[in-house]
């Protein structure tokens, strides 16, 4: 490495007002034209390192050099004046506005007081060439597939003649092809001279594309190597402490009428994404039913329809042989259904409640004294879930939008499992988790099924879906194209060709 690198972290700390310790002493540094990994748990301070970076948190103390020179980044201007962009998990992106509004808002060209629309729109498609990544300028946001979005998200960031590119698990909404391509993109992107830091769970894509890793476990720099000169097992030991595996054995299915069927579904949704063409699938009690698919395959319009947040325009849905079609959530939920959305703060909990809220939230009937709650009852609770579930926080009492999405994940989990479904819906449940929380996760999954419960398991991680379930459906342009006993002969590579609607089973 480079005496005067391009990013040097000199001693960063941060510790926030009640007294959590965010980062402690963090120094390591990145060279030039290259793809830097940056590896932990959730909690571990990947992503309060990169708000710093990033102009979005001051550091406690310690602090930044660019180029070899100390620099002082206060806000998010700051550090786009120096080069620097953030792609972050949770795209920050106005569904209502246009692919062009989104990549250029703040900073549109004028004619006069005027936006100069057409101007803009040219320099979008400037954009979108010179980085290599099509976009429609004049497409509506919110139309869009997760995987599209992430381009306008990733243009957004490229659009200020960025040079530092931050990536926040880029790659947990997207579906094998479509995580391809970005890494496609993304070493074109460090060929043309951009530096890449990138946060990733996923050692075979920390292995795949970057030069050199650094490890932070609890808030400090637990490692930083070249990739060459350390081993997968050496990152997971310096990441957990020790290895963390899990030998999952899948449930077997009861016998009997199947907990869900569903017979010639279709939903006619304004989104082409959401769209249902004639479904037929049926879950038994104890079986653990997964969904492949590119994303916006209709995974979204399946789920709402089940959740019952959507009635289908054509087709039936029963459970154990009684109609439910037209049951709205609350209705399924007292007849036993349990559903781990896949956006954890949008649909899953609220950023402003508490963990103890969040956590307990459609339970507090078991926490009364005759008309009034019982707080501190409802805390202990929380403490206990906290406990159980490694969920790294302040403490009960505070706000879901304090944690990281893997420790909101852990949180809104708990309360799911907590309810003994009779029915569960897992969306994604171990997106941007670290590898022991998705252990756990899985291993609660399989235990509710050993219990009886179905479970329909949709998950963009094929190595998942093959590891837990029993049967795997793929979903193409809204058709169930192929259904699959799992076996040690179906794999990704077989599922593949189903997944872009390249072959349909007969």
């Amino acid at each position: 490495m480079s005496d005067r690198p391009l990013i040097r972290f000199e001693q960063v700390s941060k510790t926030y007002p009640n007294g959590t310790v965010a980062l402690s002493d963090v120094g390591f540094a990145v060279e030039a034209g290259t793809i830097h990994a940056i590896c932990g748990e959730n909690g571990a301070g990947k992503s309060t390192l990169m708000k710093i970076l990033s102009g979005l948190e001051a550091p406690t103390s310690g602090g930044l050099a660019i180029d070899g020179l100390p620099v002082r980044i206060d806000n998010p201007r700051a550090a786009a004046a120096l080069g620097i962009g953030m792609v972050h998990q949770h795209f920050s992106l106005i569904g209502g506005l246009s692919v062009t509004e989104n990549i250029l808002l703040g900073q549109e060209p004028r004619h006069g007081p005027f936006v100069d629309r057409a101007k803009a729109r040219a320099r979008v498609l400037d954009l979108a060439s010179r980085y290599s990544l099509d976009v429609d300028p004049d497409a509506t946001l919110s139309t869009l597939s997760v995987a599209a979005q992430q381009k306008v998200e990733i243009l957004k960031a490229l659009s200020r003649d960025t040079r530092i590119l931050i990536l926040d698990e880029p790659t947990a909404v997207l579906s094998p092809p479509e995580t391809e391509e970005l890494f496609r993109r993304l070493v074109a992107l460090r060929e043309q001279g951009l530096t890449i830091l990138f946060i990733s769970h996923k050692l075979k894509e920390v292995r795949e594309l970057a030069q050199r890793v650094t490890t932070m476990r609890a808030g400090r720099v637990s490692g930083d190597a070249a990739m060459s000169d350390v081993s997968d097992d050496a990152i997971a030991r310096l990441v957990m402490g020790e290895a963390t595996t899990s030998t999952i054995v899948r449930p077997e299915p009861q016998s009997g009428t199947p907990r869900i069927a569903v017979c010639g579904l279709t939903l006619r949704a304004r989104d082409a994404n959401d769209r249902l063409d004639a479904i037929h699938l049926d879950i038994r009690p104890g079986e653990i039913l997964g969904i492949a698919g590119v994303d916006g395959s209709g995974q979204r319009g399946l789920v709402k329809v089940l959740a019952g947040s959507r009635r289908p325009d054509a087709g039936t849905i029963s459970w154990d042989g009684e109609p439910v079609v037209g049951e709205r959530t609350g209705a399924l939920r007292r007849r036993g259904l349990a559903h781990l959305p896949a956006d954890r703060f949008r649909d899953g909990g609220s950023r402003r409640l508490t963990l103890t809220e969040n956590a307990l939230a459609g339970a507090h009937r078991g926490y009364r004294f005759g008309p009034l709650l019982r707080p501190r009852a409802m805390v202990e609770r929380t403490r206990a879930i906290i406990d159980t579930f490694g969920v790294r926080c302040p403490g009960p009492l505070a706000p879901l939008g304090a944690l990281s999405g893997g420790n909101a994940q852990k949180i809104i989990a708990a309360r799911e499992f907590g309810t003994n479904p009779r029915f569960l819906i897992a969306d994604q449940p171990t997106r941007g988790i670290d590898v022991a929380a998705a252990n756990f996760i899985q291993d609660q999954i399989v235990a509710l099924a050993r219990s009886g419960c179905a479970v329909l398991l949709l998950s963009a991680d094929l190595d998942e879906l093959l590891r837990l379930s029993t049967r795997v459906s793929v979903l193409y342009a809204g058709r169930l194209v192929a259904t699959f006993p799992n076996s040690p002969d179906l794999t990704p590579a077989r599922l593949g060709p189903y997944m872009l609607g390249l072959e349909v089973a007969a």
